[in-house]
């Protein structure tokens, strides 16, 4: 079988067949289910579709939806077809929107629904190669430039006499064109700064990544799948749907972050790929319903227990975990749905002590380590010997290094075809055939990847020290009522910190220490809540050197948020933007010269 994702489909309807359904959407209390046979069906319609517009091999098509079937269907139909497709995030804003399509030259938008058809509508005269939208959902859009907008649900159920087998038939000699070096997409990265870089994925970028990580995870046609990162997230286009669509399993929809918990009872989902967001919050869930319980036995329990996971006080194997396991771990486990295998963590730091809390009680998390420009899996951990505070080991089939100042290099076939019309990026990336990461880290001598920090992250102080923030704010982020915090200190006396704390979190603590408040804003300010923030921030940093220490810190009452700006869509920190957004509040923490 050739190394392209089109014929890894067409193998996987074979030995499927056609009843065989890969995907469940959720309408009401429902999950309905999308076979094989609508796969291919919808596929054929919308390749008609792209002749009838004339598009050509490498033409872009643009995606902005959140995940669904017709996402699943555009994208298979770019690829027999030729075309590269451009996912684009629901949560960017219209100037952004405008600047992938623009660098992109998209010449077809698909989008999911009226509020995305109206951010598009409003720069569609300033995009002049973009020559047709067409939108998922099926609604009324004649308020839009005239009713100048094409419906999914038309253009994929026309009048046809081709039998499934003839479809097969056309899908499959329009497979045999394909090779592995063709353009599969270019996904514009997220970026903390500047403009974002279009990374182009090849067809074998895609195939080698999936077939290595099946080496380490042995997915199979029992596996579910609860799909919550956007495929417009590498890590979640290639983990979540390629990687489990051809391995057999079933890949539910989540509606949205705030239905997860309810969802994975439902689903019971085996696998499940997430950021380490989605494992804070349950964590800091779980603590919190052991602070909800009255006083008594049951609260002393459940105390005793999550003391003992905390601190490993006994073997999995001994009398005291298995009464543990029956009060409270079995009941931590059910909020997952009871079935899982794996939480496969990446696109961010996971926090040591929460993926060894997790595994005491019977899940266990298995993190690994990627980027965009790596089709995006460079390494994980294999379930066989799970290293918690390292990124596992490279997959098969890639090399890492590291260069004289520790920066992470990565080779092998997993590495991009390059960034679109950027060959001076390209050209500092990719060095003798190892992309350079920008990622400072360390490898161990059975071979584990330890990320330490961003290389472009690192400060150094105004007496010349360097350190390394995501050290310190992972340290930090461990304490329940801390959402989000961002290390300020480059060129700067000492360290200090912007905290946005989790609201109700910080609102429990307030009323345990008897503090009186009109206002959330009121808490913040509270001269003993900062005082018990310092001295928890003091003993988790007691064992860093003095200069890395967080001297001052400013509570800020706003939220992080991909809307707002300050988060990537990836969950990640934009430094530069918070820094200067927030000036004044850092300003404040640092002696007038």
């Amino acid at each position: 079988m050739k190394n392209t994702l089109t014929s890894f489909l067409l193998d996987h309807i074979l030995r499927t067949g056609l009843d065989n359904v890969s995907f469940y959407t959720k309408e009401d209390d429902e999950y309905i289910p999308f076979s094989n046979r609508l796969l291919i069906k919808q596929i054929s319609s919308l390749i008609t579709y792209f002749r009838k517009l004339n598009l050509k091999p490498g033409d872009k098509v643009a995606i902005i939806s959140e995940n669904r079937n017709e996402w699943v269907v555009t994208d298979f139909a770019c690829m027999f077809y030729g075309l590269v497709s451009v996912p684009v995030y629901t949560s960017l804003s219209t100037s952004q929107i405008k600047y992938i399509i623009e660098n992109s030259e998209s010449k077809v938008c698909f989008l999911s629904n009226l509020h995305l058809l109206d951010k598009v509508s409003r720069i569609r005269e300033e995009l002049s190669t973009l020559k047709e939208i067409i939108i998922f959902q099926d609604t009324d859009t004649s308020k839009f430039e005239g009713g100048k907008v094409s419906h999914f649900t038309e253009i994929i159920n026309p009048e046809t006499n081709l039998r499934e087998e003839d479809i097969l038939n056309q899908l499959t000699e329009f497979s045999s064109g394909i090779v592995s070096s063709d353009l599969v997409t270019i996904v514009y990265t997220s970026g903390t700064t500047g403009n974002p870089k279009g990374v182009m994925l090849t067809h074998n970028n895609y195939c080698t990544n999936i077939t290595a990580c099946q080496k380490v995870l042995s997915i199979n046609n029992e596996d579910i799948f609860l799909s919550y990162l956007p495929y417009s997230h590498s890590y979640e286009r290639m983990a979540g749907y390629y990687l489990a669509l051809f391995c057999g399993a079933k890949i539910y929809y989540a509606q949205s972050f705030e239905t997860i918990p309810a969802q994975l009872a439902e689903v019971k989902p085996t696998f499940v790929i997430t950021v380490p967001r989605l494992l804070d919050k349950f964590y800091n869930r779980i603590i919190k319903t052991g602070s909800d319980m009255d006083e008594g036995i049951r609260k002393k329990i459940f105390r005793w227990a999550v003391d003992s996971a905390h601190k490993k006080s006994f073997s999995r194997s001994s009398i005291k975990w298995k009464i543990a396991d029956a009060l409270v771990y079995k009941k931590i486990r059910e909020k997952t749905g009871g079935n899982i295998r794996y939480f496969v963590s990446g696109g961010g730091a996971l926090n040591k002590e929460t993926g060894e809390f997790f595994e005491f009680t019977g899940i266990t998390v298995l993190e690994g380590y990627g980027m965009t420009e790596t089709s995006p899996v460079i390494s994980v951990n294999p379930p066989t010997k799970n290293k918690y505070g390292t990124v596992g080991i490279p997959i098969f089939g890639v090399s890492v290094k590291l260069s004289d100042d520790n920066e992470i290099l990565v080779s092998g076939d997993l590495v991009m075809k390059g960034y679109y019309k950027d060959k001076k990026s390209t050209d500092e990336t990719i060095k003798d055939g190892w992309l350079h990461t920008g990622d400072i880290g360390e490898i161990d001598p059975e071979g584990y990847i330890r990320i330490t920090d961003r290389k472009k992250s690192l400060i150094k102080t105004s007496g010349g020290k360097y350190i390394a923030p995501a050290h310190i704010e992972d340290l930090i982020s461990g304490l329940s009522y801390i959402e989000n915090v961002v290390i300020i200190g480059n060129e700067r006396l000492y360290v200090t910190a912007l905290i946005v704390p989790d609201r109700d979190q910080l609102t429990e603590l307030a009323q345990k220490n008897n503090i009186e408040y009109h206002l959330y804003s009121d808490i913040l300010k509270n001269k003993k809540i900062c005082e018990i923030i310092k001295n928890d921030i003091d003993r988790l940093q007691s064992d860093l050197a003095p200069y890395e220490r967080i001297r001052k810190f400013s509570l800020l009452e706003i939220h992080f948020t991909i809307e707002g700006g300050e988060l990537t869509p990836t969950m990640k920190v934009k430094r530069k933007f918070i820094e200067e957004r927030f000036r004044d509040e850092i300003e404040q923490m640092y002696p007038k010269i």
